[in-house]
């Protein structure tokens, strides 16, 4: 199912035309337990053809440059204009791989995203879900792209 090649081009391609940031990808992360280091993820929930939960994860300063550009405005703190706007960007991505494997018969509906923030968090699914993680690298840093799923 391209995964991988799926999120980036859609993750691209949502930052180059919504929130006009350049980014890039890097390679796919071996599949395994990696730590992040992440202080915001923003997460939604696809189901249907399969079973999923996308994510966007960033280090606070990448979460702030990000929602920042989004937005138009300077942001200093992780608040819920910054949850709001990483939230919607997960929404985007996974609302463009719906249309995506839409185009292969694949049927998927969106949940509602949610945001976490904090210094030390622990994201848990179940352990037979499948695993895909990529990087994606703006001039600020680095942040992920994360997808667990399930195929029915």
């Amino acid at each position: 199912m391209e995964f991988a090649k799926k999120i980036v081009e859609t993750t691209e391609e949502i930052f180059n035309t919504m929130i006009f940031m350049e980014i890039s990808a890097d390679a796919p992360l071996e599949q395994g337990k990696q730590a992040l280091g992440c202080h915001i993820s923003a997460m939604i929930g696809l189901t249907g053809g399969f079973s999923a939960m996308l994510g966007i994860h960033c280090p606070e300063a990448i979460g702030l440059a990000i929602s920042g550009a989004m937005l138009g405005m300077e942001i200093e703190e992780i608040d819920a204009d910054v949850k709001d706007a990483l939230g919607e960007i997960a929404n985007m991505v996974a609302g463009g791989l719906k249309e995506r494997f839409a185009a292969e018969n694949i049927d998927l509906e969106l949940a509602i995203p949610t945001a976490i923030s904090g210094k030390s968090y622990t994201i848990a699914s179940s352990t037979r879900s499948n695993r895909v993680i990529i990087p994606f690298s703006i001039e600020q840093g680095q942040f992920f792209i994360e997808m667990k799923y399930n195929l029915n």
